[in-house]
């Protein structure tokens, strides 16, 4: 179970999961990209060379648009034009 996830500022992310034995922990980076229906690692690019910090990658997140809702748009634009 999760909160809802919801935009702010990436470097304060307070998106909690409760785990079934009871613990609460923050989101990973890799758990938003599912979410948002990413491959893993979609948002682990090189930076300077090295890999970018949770930080950016959820800033990058947030700023993107989830691959079901975009599918579904573009399917209900193909069926209206058709």
């Amino acid at each position: 179970m999760s909160s809802t996830l919801s935009a702010r500022d990436s470097r304060v992310r307070r998106e909690l999961v409760a785990m079934s034995d009871g613990r609460v922990r923050t989101l990973m980076p890799v758990e938003y990209e599912r979410l948002q229906g990413f491959p893993d690692g979609y948002t682990l690019i090189q930076v300077d060379g090295l890999p970018a910090d949770d930080a950016s990658r959820f800033k990058a997140l947030g700023n993107s648009m989830a691959v079901s809702v975009m599918r579904r748009i573009g399917q209900k634009k193909a069926e209206v034009l058709r």
